[in-house]
């Protein structure tokens, strides 16, 4: 994704999920060496509950994004 995209994604999740208040984001640019995409991720470095899951669901298919779920880590990410 790039980064205008990104930061819309963002601004739509504060708005309607905010059971995600108090979440660290962090927006990392694009690396040309990755697998996982080419373009901008977001990392999220807590885990994410069942009910913040539910409202980013929706937002997420709406900009074709993905979610990798690692241990402490989220990433969000167009393939």
């Amino acid at each position: 994704m790039d980064r205008n995209e990104a930061i819309a994604f963002l601004n739509e999740v504060f708005d309607k999920c905010t059971l995600l208040d108090g979440q660290y984001f962090c927006l990392k640019p694009p690396n040309p060496a990755s697998l996982l995409s080419k373009g901008y991720q977001i990392h999220m470095m807590n885990p994410l509950h069942s009910d913040d899951l539910v409202c980013m669901n929706e937002i997420l298919s709406r900009y074709g994004l993905l979610l990798k779920i690692e241990k402490d880590l989220t990433i969000i990410y167009r393939p």
